[in-house]
């Protein structure tokens, strides 16, 4: 599983081809913050000033919907950032970032990331890049959420995570720690249909279920599925 510690922080997307100087700088500058399951990063509505690096653990993305209806929007691993949209506007934050483990977190704050940017800018070319990843992956999600039915919904839920590393690699597959409302909130269907569709994709063995976990066994079955094919 990919840290983001300072003895890693060269594998974070955010320090992609970043010469050494750059990273040892951004070692100083990153702030450790440690949370417990269930505190919050941040809250939808908060004025943003930092991104975060996830060194271990595990975090929520989510908003609430006006209906009060809490749409989850993506779990995040060991290896990834997140916050960044508050790097480059001013706006509240879009969303809310929730701890589901324990988690170890490092803040990149707004006056040291204009910092390194300065001295070194292929830090805000990569950030580029991991907001244009993420909002290429958003129109599609749009997509399969508004026209898929809950089967091609389910699949893409799956893949998602399956394609950012979530989880821990198994001589099988992939496992990752999900329950089965996880899945439903993510795919935007209810638990019980979020069930049913998981008992259909174990009987034609693209996934495995255990105790709060599922193992993707075959996303490429999982991408016919989606693509009807």
């Amino acid at each position: 599983m990919m840290k983001v510690g300072p003895a890693h922080l060269a594998q974070s997307p955010l320090f992609d081809g970043v010469p050494s100087e750059g990273v040892e700088i951004a070692e100083q500058a990153l702030r450790m913050l440690v949370f417990e399951p269930g505190q919050t990063v941040f809250e939808a509505g908060d004025r943003g000033h930092a991104l975060y690096l996830i060194e271990s653990g595990r975090v929520k993305i989510s908003h609430t919907n006006l209906d009060d209806r809490e749409k989850v929007l993506a779990y995040l691993n060991a290896g990834e950032v997140f916050g960044e949209m508050s790097l480059v506007d001013d706006a509240p934050r879009s969303a809310t970032a929730t701890v589901v483990e324990p988690a170890v977190i490092h803040a990149l704050y707004l006056e040291e990331y204009w910092g390194l940017v300065r001295r070194f800018p292929q830090v805000a070319h990569n950030l580029a890049r991991i907001i244009a990843h993420r909002l290429r992956e958003m129109n599609h999600e749009v997509e399969v959420l508004t026209f898929e039915e809950a089967r091609g919904k389910v699949a893409y839920a799956l893949l998602k995570l399956y394609r950012h590393r979530y989880g821990e690699a198994t001589p099988r597959g992939r496992r990752m720690p999900l329950t089965h409302r996880e899945v439903a909130d993510l795919a935007g269907t209810s638990r019980e249909t979020a069930t049913r569709v998981l008992g259909q994709f174990i009987e034609m063995g693209l996934v495995g279920s255990g105790s709060r976990a599922i193992e993707v066994l075959d996303p490429a079955g999982l991408e016919n599925v989606l693509y009807d094919l």
